[in-house]
This record gives C-alpha cells, sequence and structure tokens, in this order.
C-alpha cells in the first residue's frame, strides 16, 4: 500500500511511521473525537435492550482480540522483543475476559450466565478487563535491554489463562462479598468512582505510549487504540445512566474499534510479510531451476507419471512427452479452429497457459475429455520457465490424470455421506469409543434419549456419564469385560439406563469391536434401542393375564355362590307336604340368588358397553337429593346390619342434574354399599351434597379401614379390590368402581378417590354439571286395581327345556294358552297348526335360529307380537333383533313381573 498504514513493508514494532500514516492517525483521532463530541451530551438517552448486541459485539471482539495476539506472536517469535510479548499476553487477556464477560452476562444465556455468579459478577469483570489492560500497554511502552526468554510465551500464555480464571472464580464464587456496582440495569455511584480509576489508568497509557521513544508504527496505531478505550469507558461507564442507553451501546463499539484498529495494522504487515515469502520462495525455484534444467529436463520429461508440454513466449507448444501426446490425442476434435494434437488441448486452457506464459504459475485447473473411451479428469499446473539472465523464455505445464482419483473421491464422499445421514437419523441411538472408552461419535438419537448434546458427550469418557442405572453396573461391567476380550467382536446386552434429567430407561445395547492391524481394540461401535415402551406394555400384559386368572377365579366363585342355594331348593321342591310359608320361602330365596346372577351378568355388560363407547343413557332432570334419599333406603339392610351410623347433610335448595336417574341410583348405590361393607361394625359414613360453581357434588365418606396410598391410582380398574379388603368384600368381581366410575363420567362428571391411608376411612366424590330447576310435573293418581289377566295365545320356543317349560307355567298360571318348542322348526309346525297372538322366542336355538323364525313370522298375517328372550345382551345382538322382525329384546334372566307386564299391554 503506498498512503495506508504501510508505506514499504517493514516490521510494525521497529519501523518508524511515515508523514503520510501520520496524517491518516490524526485524521482517525479527529473523527472519533468529533463522534465522542456528538454521542456523549446523548449518552443516557435509552434505546430498546436488544441482548443479542452483547453475544455479537463480543464474539467479534474475542476474535479480534485472538487474531490480533496471534500475529503479534510471529513477531515475537522473530524479534524475541519484551514489549511485543508483553502486548501480546495482554491481546490473549482481553480475549479471554471477555469471553468471561459474555459467558457471565445476565439474561443471555441463563438468568444469572452460563458461570453463575449475580448481578455484580459482570460490572466486576468488566472493569477488572479495562483497569489491566492499560498495564499491558505500559509494560509495552517500557524499555528493555535483554531478549525475551525462549519459554517466555508459553509460560506467560498459561500464567495468563490461570490469572483470567482466578479473577471469574473471583468474581462469581466471591461475588456476594464483593461491593455492588449495579442496581438491576443502573449504576450505583461505587461503579463512578471505579469507572473514574480505571479511566486515569487508561489515560496513563495513552500518555506513555504516545511518549513512546523510538516511535514505530505499531505505536501510533496502539496511541489510536488507547483513545477509542478512554472513550469506551466515558460513554459506556460516566457519561451514561446504565446498561442499554446509548452511552451503553456507543462505548462499546468503541471498544471494538480499539480493538481492529490494531489488528488492521497487525494484519496488512502480516500480508505483506507473507507476500515478500512467497517472491523469496518463488526466487528460490527459479534460480535452481534454471541451474538444473539443462542437464535434467530431458530425463525429468521421459520419466515423469504425468503429462508434460513445454510451451514458448507466444503460447506454442514446442515440446511433449510421450504421455502428453496420449493425452492429446483424446482432445483431436475438440480445439478451437480445428487445431489437433496438443494445441487442442491447450486451447481449452488457455487463460491458465497465458498465465504462465506471463511468467504466473498456477495449479489445479481442471480439464475434462469426453471420448468413446468414457470421459476423463486432468488436473492441469503450470509455471514459467526463466533463462540464464532471468528472463521469461518458456513455460511448463503438467497434466495429471485424475480420473479415477476423483471418481473415487466422489464415491467416497456419496458414502461418507450417506453413512452419516443414517448415523444421525436412524431411530437408534449409535456411540462410537475408543480403547480408552473415550466417546468419538454421539448421534443425535443419542441427544434425544440420554439427554447430553454431542459437544457435551465427545471427549467425555463413557463411563463417566452416569447413563447406567446403579442396580445394574454389575452386569454392565460384565458385559463390558466380555467386549474387551481380544476374542471377542459382539456383545449385546439388556439393561436399564439413567438420563440427564432422571429418567430410568429399559435399554438394548448392541456393542460390534473394530480391530487394529495389531489385534488391539480401536473402535467399539454401540447402537442403543430404547425398549421402555415394549417393556411396559409386556409388564401390562402380565398384569392384564394375572387380572384375567383373579377375574375368572372370582367369577366361577361368584357364579357358583347363588347356583348352590338354587340347587338346594330344588331338592326340597321334590320333597312332599311342604308347608305354604316354606314353599314361599324356597320362592324368595331362588329369586334373590337368580336376581344376584343377572346383577353380576349385567354389571359385567355395562363394563364392556362403556369401554366401547356402545352404553345408552336415557338422560332427564334429577333432584339429586330426592335420589339421595330413595338409594340410602335401598342400602339400609346393609348399613343396619353394620350398626353403621348415616350422617345425611343435603343443601336447602334443591340440586337438579341431567342424568340418567337409573345409572345414577346405581352409582351411588355402590359407593354408599362399599362404605359399608368396608367399614366395621358401629362405624360412621357421611352422606354431602353441595352446590358450587354450577357443578353438583356428592361425597360417600366413612371412617373404614382406607385404601393405600398404591392402590389409589388403580382402586377404579376393572376386577382390582384392595387386597387388605378381601375378608370385608362380601363377593363381588372387582367391578363396581370402575363400573361407577364410566357411568359418572358418560354425562361429563368425575368421580375422584381420596383416603389418608390404611385404618383412616376413604372419601369418593361424584362432581356432576349442575342444571337450572326442572319444573315439577302434575302426577296423576293411578288406579289401584289389579290389571287383567293374561287371555293370549302365546309361543315359547327355547332349546333350554327348563327355561321353557318354567315360563310356559309362569303364562298359564297368569291365564295364557301356551304352546312349547325346542327348536325353531318345531315353533314354526306349532306357529302353523296354532296361530299364536305372541311369540316368545330365544335366539340361540337348533334347526333356525330365533332370528330366523322372528323373520318369518314377521311377515304372517295377521302379525304375531314377537319377543326375544335371549342371554346376549349386546347393543349389536339388540340391533339384529329389531333387524328381524322383534318388537322386544329382553335378556336373560328376566323378572317375570317385568314380562306378564310387558305381555298384559299387547
Amino acid at each position: 500500500m503506498r498512503y495506508g498504514v504501510l508505506a514499504e513493508p517493514a516490521d510494525l514494532a521497529k519501523h518508524p511511521p511515515s508523514g503520510a500514516q501520520l496524517r491518516n492517525v490524526l485524521v482517525v483521532l479527529a473523527v472519533l473525537a468529533v463522534f465522542f463530541s456528538l454521542l456523549a451530551p446523548f449518552a443516557r438517552t435509552p434505546l430498546p435492550v436488544a441482548p443479542e448486541f452483547i453475544p455479537m459485539y463480543q464474539s467479534v471482539l474475542i476474535g479480534s482480540n485472538l487474531l490480533t495476539g496471534i500475529l503479534l506472536l510471529g513477531h515475537v517469535h522473530t524479534s524475541r522483543s519484551w514489549s511485543l510479548g508483553i502486548l501480546t499476553l495482554g491481546y490473549l487477556f482481553t480475549a479471554l475476559i471477555a469471553l468471561a464477560h459474555l459467558l457471565t452476562f445476565p439474561g443471555l444465556f441463563s438468568p444469572h450466565g452460563v458461570l453463575g455468579g449475580n448481578d455484580q459478577t459482570t460490572p466486576w469483570l468488566f472493569m477488572i478487563w479495562h483497569a489491566l489492560f492499560p498495564l499491558f500497554v505500559l509494560g509495552y511502552a517500557a524499555s528493555y535491554r535483554r531478549p525475551l526468554p525462549a519459554h517466555f510465551m508459553r509460560a506467560g500464555a498459561l500464567l495468563t489463562a490461570l490469572f483470567v480464571s482466578a479473577l471469574v472464580l473471583l468474581c462469581t464464587t466471591g461475588a456476594p462479598y464483593l461491593p455492588e456496582l449495579m442496581d438491576g440495569d443502573r449504576f450505583r455511584p461505587a461503579y463512578r468512582w471505579v469507572s473514574a480509576c480505571v479511566l486515569a489508568l487508561s489515560l496513563f497509557a495513552l500518555w506513555k505510549t504516545a511518549q513512546k521513544r523510538p516511535r514505530a508504527v505499531l505505536d501510533v496505531w496502539l496511541t489510536i487504540a488507547m483513545s477509542a478505550w478512554a472513550f469506551e469507558v466515558l460513554l459506556s461507564c460516566l457519561l451514561n445512566g446504565g446498561r442499554f442507553d446509548l452511552g451503553f451501546y456507543a462505548g462499546r463499539l468503541y471498544g471494538l474499534a480499539a480493538s481492529l484498529f490494531v489488528l488492521g495494522a497487525v494484519a496488512i504487515d502480516n500480508i505483506s510479510l507473507h507476500r515478500r515469502l512467497r517472491d523469496t520462495f518463488e526466487e528460490m525455484i527459479e534460480t535452481r531451476s534454471r541451474a538444473q534444467w539443462q542437464s535434467l529436463l530431458g530425463s525429468v520429461l521421459r520419466q515423469l507419471p504425468d503429462g508434460v508440454l513445454i510451451v514458448d513466449r507466444e503460447g506454442r507448444c514446442v515440446m511433449a512427452n510421450d504421455l502428453a501426446e496420449q493425452m492429446a490425442a483424446r482432445f483431436e476434435h475438440t480445439g478451437k479452429g480445428g487445431m489437433a494434437g496438443p494445441a487442442a488441448m491447450l486451447s481449452l486452457i488457455g487463460e491458465p497457459v497465458r498465465r504462465a506464459v506471463r511468467g504466473e504459475a498456477f495449479r489445479d485447473a481442471v480439464l475434462e475429455s469426453l471420448t468413446r473411451d468414457g470421459r476423463r479428469v486432468y488436473s492441469v499446473s503450470g509455471a514459467p520457465l526463466r533463462d540464464a539472465a532471468a528472463e521469461l523464455a518458456a513455460a511448463v505445464i503438467v497434466l495429471d490424470d485424475i480420473t479415477e482419483r476423483t471418481e473415487a473421491n466422489a464415491a467416497l464422499a456419496r458414502a461418507l455421506d450417506q453413512t452419516r445421514y443414517l448415523i444421525e437419523n436412524t431411530p437408534l441411538a449409535v456411540i462410537e469409543w475408543d480403547r480408552d472408552f473415550v466417546i468419538r461419535l454421539w448421534n443425535r438419537r443419542a441427544e434425544e434419549l440420554f439427554g447430553w448434546t454431542a459437544e457435551e458427550a465427545v471427549g467425555r469418557r463413557i463411563d463417566a456419564l452416569p447413563v447406567i442405572h446403579e442396580e445394574d453396573a454389575g452386569m454392565v461391567a460384565g458385559a463390558m469385560g466380555r467386549l474387551l476380550d481380544s476374542a471377542t467382536r459382539y456383545v449385546e446386552s439388556s439393561n436399564r439406563n439413567r438420563t440427564r434429567d432422571g429418567r430410568t430407561l429399559c435399554c438394548e445395547w448392541y456393542n460390534s469391536v473394530l480391530h487394529d492391524e495389531d489385534g488391539r481394540i480401536d473402535r467399539v461401535f454401540s447402537l442403543v434401542l430404547d425398549v421402555s415402551e415394549r417393556e411396559e406394555a409386556m409388564d401390562a400384559l402380565r398384569e392384564a393375564d394375572r387380572r384375567k386368572d383373579v377375574y375368572i377365579a372370582t367369577l366361577a366363585h361368584e357364579l357358583r355362590n347363588p347356583l348352590a342355594p338354587i340347587a338346594n331348593a330344588a331338592s326340597l321342591l321334590r320333597g312332599k307336604a311342604l308347608a305354604q310359608d316354606r314353599i314361599e320361602w324356597i320362592a324368595a330365596m331362588v329369586g334373590r340368588q337368580t336376581g344376584q346372577m343377572a346383577r353380576l351378568l349385567d354389571d359385567l355388560l355395562d363394563v364392556t358397553r362403556i369401554s366401547r363407547g356402545k352404553i345408552e343413557l336415557h338422560r332427564a332432570p334429577v333432584e339429586l337429593g330426592r335420589l339421595l334419599r330413595d338409594t340410602l333406603q335401598t342400602s339400609m339392610p346393609l348399613i343396619e346390619a353394620g350398626r353403621h351410623t348415616v350422617a345425611l347433610d343435603l343443601c336447602q335448595e334443591p340440586v337438579w342434574v341431567d342424568a340418567d336417574a337409573l345409572r345414577l341410583t346405581q352409582v351411588l348405590a355402590n359407593l354408599i354399599n362399599n362404605a359399608a361393607k368396608y367399614t366395621p361394625p358401629g362405624g360412621r359414613i357421611a352422606i354431602l351434597l353441595e352446590e358450587s360453581g354450577g357443578e353438583a357434588r356428592v361425597e360417600v365418606s366413612d371412617n373404614g379401614i382406607g385404601i393405600e396410598p398404591d392402590m389409589l391410582a388403580r382402586v377404579f380398574d376393572a376386577f382390582v379390590q384392595v387386597s387388605s379388603a378381601s375378608h370385608l368384600a362380601q363377593g363381588g368381581l372387582g367391578i363396581g368402581l370402575s363400573l361407577a366410575k364410566g357411568l359418572v363420567e358418560l354425562p361429563g362428571g368425575r368421580l375422584a378417590a381420596h383416603s389418608e391411608g390404611p385404618g383412616h376411612g376413604s372419601a369418593f366424590t361424584v362432581t356432576l354439571p349442575a342444571i337450572r330447576p326442572a319444573a315439577t310435573p302434575d302426577v296423576a293418581e293411578q288406579g289401584g286395581a289389579a290389571g287383567p289377566r293374561l287371555g293370549k295365545h302365546v309361543l315359547v320356543a327355547d332349546d333350554n327345556v327348563d327355561a321353557a317349560e318354567s315360563l310356559a307355567w309362569l303364562l298359564r298360571s297368569e291365564g295364557a294358552t301356551v304352546d312349547v318348542a325346542h327348536d325353531g322348526a318345531a315353533a314354526l309346525r306349532l306357529f302353523n297348526e296354532h296361530p299364536a297372538d305372541i311369540a316368545v322366542l330365544d335366539q340361540g336355538m337348533p334347526e333356525m335360529d330365533g332370528l330366523e323364525v322372528a323373520a318369518i313370522l314377521a311377515r304372517r298375517v295377521p302379525r304375531p307380537f314377537l319377543v326375544a328372550v335371549t342371554g346376549r345382551g349386546r347393543q349389536e345382538d339388540r340391533a339384529a333383533s329389531l333387524a328381524a322382525g322383534f318388537d322386544e329384546h329382553l335378556t336373560k334372566p328376566v323378572a317375570p313381573q317385568q314380562l306378564i307386564d310387558l305381555l298384559g299391554k299387547v
């Protein structure tokens, strides 16, 4: 550069500045002063908070200081100057403490910075930074007579790093003991005093630098840097009011300028130095070539495995070796202007050849040929040839056939890209570690699975990451031992792992070992598959299987219980001369037992319907207080048997909900009965009804045996019973609460359980949306006279002989004429002989099932009234009955009075 920083390439620390350079320095100082005078009155002007400014500014600052130190280090090694060595350490110190300042700045990466500390850490680091760098500049300005020791820079860099670490430790760990400089984003008076001291030190360093003699180019640019440094302290520490005002931002920019001025000067000097070295190196090559080319050129041309061309100053080929002639044959028809041979080939690389002829060397130009033999790729390099008088005489052009190398590199690049893509996108965690257990690869899935990023994991020992569950450490150690056995190349293991956030995973590890040429372990590849969901599913299946076995055993037990008294009743009825009261007692007992069986089956069907979303609710306005009183009356026998006291607390005003009264009664009865069953004799049961926030809330609580904490989450699961209460269960399948929860949630309600633990009772709360009070309908008085007896002709068809005959006797006792059949074909024959008014048909009969018979009878005229009485009670079965032509669908066992009332209305 003629009028730039350097007029001639020279050593910055020794060469005196020229007049043009001094004028440029004065211009820069004037510009800095003008901008400062314009910005100073407005330094306290608040500006928008821009946290992203800090990392951007300090990243550039850190990079420029490091680069300045590196470039100065080259001058230190050549000059062995104490001044340059101290200044280099000063820029290293500035870069390191600026990095610490960035990492502790509050709110950038965490509330109190990555390195910790408090709100005072960052201002103290800033003050120490701006106070100590001027000391390095003062050290640079001093005079030294002895050369720099050999290991000064290594020791100095280490001490500087340790010193910065100590300062960071002081300002983070010791932050609570340091005087407070900041109040939020505003400065305290102590901050101003410290800043004034820093400014005084900076001005003293500026004065010493300006007075340094003899003055070098680096001195004048360091003077500018210290001037910008002083302006930065004024704007960002003394004239402004706090963070993120005009002075805060402008001061940082002055600080950045201070760094960039010296960097620019040193960089330009290094560029000039490299140019001088390059020129020297080219002169060496040319001198050596001139001395040897006459004797060696012919031999080299023949022995080189590359094509070589010699080109004169006009660009014409004057000589080519045999390999170059063979290469040129591929370009016979591709040259410009119908050229042939080497001339055709040279015409395609005209510009690089002209550069070589002009004296400029070039390399790695690419030339391609496409012929019948296929595509060939050549790397072309060239250099000028000079004669003994150093005059440009010719140029040498070298062609290297790199076709196979190019294709291999392309294939290798594709393979590496594919491998890298597969590793990064595989659903397996991929971990690579070496013989020292140091992690070398940690893919994206490993980051997602374990929680540590690749930057955190790579470089650490794999056994230093706490990824192994402590209870599986022994098993994993055994697997690692097998893996490190020289005879083992693959080990598979399953164990539990820990994640960074403390979760436990079940994983399968597939470990493969790669050995080097000496047979030692070089790399271990571990593929990790998360099987936690699969293991949870297997546990759930095992639990479901266990509950199925319990359910089947319980169901068999509960169904045998009512069958035993029914069998006893059958034996009693075979006896002679039973008294009427005894017969009535037997009939009542059989009715109770069949009712119990019906309730068991209905509960099972209801659970199935709820789980499949196919249960039907007949919703209507229901007054909860009345419903609670009625339900309580039905449960009083069980309560009185346990000698319990009941506290019923109802609202003064009626509470209405939109619900199915029958199903809601079923839910409340289950809760009250459970409270009675699971409370020891003489207990207390409380029933509370209240309305709040548009919701009706019913709570049934007791002081009974309570519920274990680990059972609270499972108490609403089907076929689950509290183990500690099995002696109080009084039968049942353990589906009552599951059914109750499903029935409550269908209309939008909630059912919750609470218990303080065993022996502290329990409370179940039903919450339903409340509605406005419903208008009370007028109730018409019902006549008390009994309805007429059945006078119909009824056809009964059921393959269960006992069921068909008992139903026929019941209907005959009510005045009906009954025909009985035990299969579908017989039912049709009886109907054809004696057409019936009503047909009561089972669905599962031999010959013809009930659906087929109903479909035929539904087309008869006159059409009989068709009733399905079957054990199939699913919603699909009901729909199939109605589609076949049945008028009603009843599920066994049917209450006798219900059937008689239905047939009496026909």
